[in-house]
């Protein structure tokens, strides 16, 4: 289990390695005032070019995920580069690099990797249960599942594969360049945190997926790798 530092606005918050890459999260002020000169000035050039033209939650968001990039280029031992947003509003990093961004109100996340392979990471509360949720992203098989659970685990276990099919259409995002519906995966969560990933839809079964989950005090942390095959890279 990961166990995060005090809060302090704009501060790693921890660093995580994990067989998908190395995760960084950075704590965020909470609120949507404009991001202070002094982070500013931490982002690179262009990185600083973006956010500027950003309001609100989303350039609290945009300057916490590229100070997370840059704690998660730092612990990868190489030198830093811009992170920037493709037309979807996904993280485009530079080539021979790949990642993937979470966030909470309070915390941003960002997962990065070497290599050309999607990667995706999603962070979940878990504390307040939501009525509805589990009808809404879950397939027939996993909602029958989930319910043949204890009462006191479904939520948990409805939250758990929920993240992880968030990471999983991050993940496949730099191929699929499409949104992904909730039901065109199904996931079965394993006890060790590895978890199964079955693609339904005919554009997902051109890939194999590597998922796991860790947890943060009650939050899951998802990162999942899609490996595309030779079907998906010719589709």
């Amino acid at each position: 289990m990961i166990h995060p530092s005090p809060p302090l606005p704009w501060d790693v918050a921890f660093v995580y390695a994990l067989p998908h890459g190395v995760v960084v999260g950075v704590h965020l002020p909470g609120g949507p005032e404009p991001v202070d000169d002094e982070p500013m000035s931490r982002l690179l050039a262009p990185e600083r070019a973006l956010a500027a033209g950003l309001r609100g939650y989303r350039q609290v968001q945009f300057v916490g995920g590229r100070l997370a990039a840059a704690a998660a280029f730092a612990e990868l031992g190489t030198r830093r580069a811009p992170v920037l947003s493709d037309e979807h509003g996904a993280p485009s990093l530079p080539d021979g690099w790949v990642g993937s961004i979470s966030h909470k109100q309070d915390l941003a996340v960002v997962l990065v990797a070497r290599g050309r392979t999607g990667v995706g990471v999603d962070l979940e509360d878990t504390d307040r249960p939501r009525p509805g949720v589990a009808a809404r992203v879950l397939t027939a098989p996993e909602l029958a599942a989930v319910q043949a659970l204890p009462e006191s685990r479904q939520w948990v276990d409805t939250v758990v594969r929920f993240s992880v099919k968030e990471s999983v259409y991050k993940a496949v995002h730099p191929t699929l360049r499409r949104y992904v519906g909730f039901g065109e995966v199904e996931v079965w969560p394993g006890t060790d945190g590895t978890d199964r990933v079955q693609p339904i839809s005919t554009d997902l079964q051109g890939f194999e997926f590597e998922a796991r989950h860790e947890w943060i005090g009650c939050r899951v942390l998802s990162t999942v790798r899609a490996l595309p095959t030779a079907r998906a890279l010719a589709g």
